[in-house]
């Protein structure tokens, strides 16, 4: 399976776009382009959504394109590691640029939501 989803916020913004694709296999592996805020998120959370942690409990979220963060996507991110984790699985990040993983750090969340430098040293 190979889906893809794409969205922006308000007024189209290209700047807003968020771009999402999963690639199945075990682990999924979900790749994210775009600023994750509160009004573009609805791309991820949609992919996020689809895949069923009973099917699929483990995720490496590919955050390469992702060069900033909200708190909505903060939650988003814990959400979806209590819905795998609950299901015997994990969710992994990998490829955390900067801000992010600043924003992971300040709020305190990189120790539920490890990080890895690559997709494939999150695959290991």
């Amino acid at each position: 399976m190979r889906s893809s989803f794409i969205g922006s916020g308000p007024g189209g913004n290209p700047a807003d776009i968020v771009t999402v694709h999963i690639t199945d296999g075990d682990p999924v592996i979900v790749a994210v382009t775009g600023r994750l805020l509160f009004d573009t998120l609805q791309p991820l959370a949609d992919a996020l959504n689809e895949l069923d942690p009973a099917e699929r409990p483990r995720v490496v979220l590919d955050l390469a394109g992702v060069p900033l963060c909200d708190s909505s996507a903060l939650n988003l991110l814990v959400r979806t590691r209590t819905a795998r984790a609950d299901a015997g699985g994990w969710l992994r990040l990998a490829a955390v640029q900067p801000m992010v993983g600043s924003v992971l750090e300040i709020t305190n969340l990189s120790w539920i939501l490890p990080t890895y430098e690559t997709v494939e040293e999150a695959l290991a």
